[in-house]
């Protein structure tokens, strides 16, 4: 199992601040296991949050990179993972993303995808890895990065892929309004085999039993033939920020 996550509802003793990840390891489960311990602690001001809090998610992925780092020091052995992170302050939800996490928000039925895919396929993040001196070449199926052959191009760790292969996210931000009933964020296990519509519907189907959700998406994407790990969350968000049922 290389995926982990952390949940934070009420998030530094705040009823307003709740704080969310998934981290889907590669190379071993180290930058993973290490990521869903240190990340938050890296953003751990109340002040700071609500200052500038995509800011301060984008210095929380760089200052885990960074110390995840210096923690390995073992000779030849780059372990690494995608990391994503939704920060629920008052009415305003940021979500950053390193990689291939995804998160989708329900929103008067429909699903909205607020992360953006960061692989090789995407022709915009090849252009910024050979910009920042890496190599991408197609491998069999698809684009790959490096002697890694990594499909994503960015995530916390693959030192040896630095800096083309960076830690810094990307941050959305997001005016949550009544039409907004949920968050599903998990990792490619399901967005693989499951499409961001399915996804929604598939929630709203079980919202009856909300602790059902996140097991069903899980299990629908192993049926749809899923080999790979697959962590999910939901966010429940009615009334408006609450983020008061989480599963």
């Amino acid at each position: 199992m290389e995926d982990t996550h952390f949940l934070k509802p009420n998030f530094c003793n705040e009823n307003f601040i709740h704080f969310f990840g998934i981290f889907d390891g590669h190379r071993g489960g180290a930058a993973a296991e290490f990521s869903a311990k240190a990340l938050p602690g890296f953003l751990h001001h109340p002040a700071t949050i609500s200052n500038s809090p995509g800011d301060a998610l984008i210095e929380s992925f760089i200052k885990t990179d960074v110390a995840f780092s210096r923690k390995n020091t073992q000779k030849d052995w780059h372990p690494g993972c995608t990391a994503m992170a939704s920060l629920i302050v008052g009415n305003r939800l940021f979500v950053a993303n390193a990689g291939d996490c995804r998160t989708v928000l329900c929103r008067a039925g429909n699903a909205f995808p607020l992360t953006k895919d960061h692989t090789a396929s995407d022709p915009e993040e090849r252009e910024r890895v050979v910009n920042a001196g890496g190599e991408v070449e197609w491998r069999v199926d698809t684009w790959r990065v490096g002697r890694a052959a990594l499909q994503v191009t960015r995530s916390i760790g693959d030192d040896d892929l630095k800096p083309a292969v960076t830690a810094e996210p990307e941050v959305t931000e997001t005016n949550l309004t009544e039409e907004d009933e949920f968050l599903v964020m998990a990792s490619d296990g399901l967005w693989d085999c499951v499409k961001n519509d399915d996804v929604v519907s598939i929630v709203r189907d079980t919202v009856k039993e909300p602790t059902m959700c996140s097991k069903r998406l899980a299990t629908e994407a192993a049926e749809r033939g899923s080999n790979d790990n697959i962590t999910v969350i939901v966010v429940f968000l009615r009334p408006v920020s609450t983020a008061e049922r989480v599963y």
